[in-house]
């Protein structure tokens, strides 16, 4: 395969990743796990040498045409990572795979070992565990059905 096809076909992966379908229940969770995604890649200490070159850029990349996307929200990512730690293992890797790595359905199951059939379930499963969780932090003393409360007005509600 060449390698132009290689790198369309990856391409048209991350687009599908990007716009992939999230059932209506988990919207407002997508958008919490996303955040944090967003701020535990933007938080990983990459390695470098102790030089300052990794720093050196060339004057025609100085004014980037594609500006910086828009800083993760820090409450959220926070409250996020501290449920994460609560979170069963297998849960925890498949958000980790799928909102920090941005890997693929079928790399995820390669990876954790399961059948790639088994994937949105798991998926949903891990979701809706971290939606709990949410909403037991976010409001401890309401219990029984959420209908019409969002996490983002109970957040904004919340005493800081």
């Amino acid at each position: 395969m060449p390698i132009s096809a290689d790198i369309t076909n990856s391409v048209s992966e991350r687009s599908l990743i990007m716009t992939e379908w999230v059932q209506p229940e988990h919207r407002e969770i997508h958008d919490f796990l996303t955040q944090w995604g967003r701020w535990a890649v933007s938080h990983k200490v990459s390695g470098h040498c102790a030089s300052m070159e990794h720093r050196y850029r060339s004057p025609q990349c100085w004014n980037d045409r594609d500006p910086r996307p828009e800083e993760p929200n820090l409450e959220i990512a926070i409250m996020i990572e501290g449920l994460m730690r609560i979170v069963p293992k297998v849960s925890r890797k498949i958000l980790k795979l799928k909102y920090v790595a941005k890997a693929d359905k079928r790399f995820t199951s390669q990876r954790l070992r399961f059948h790639p059939g088994k994937y949105d379930q798991l998926l949903y499963t891990a979701r809706q565990i971290v939606l709990n969780l949410t909403r037991h932090k976010l409001a401890p003393t309401i219990h029984g059905r959420f209908n019409n409360l969002s996490l983002s007005d109970i957040l904004s509600r919340s005493p800081a």
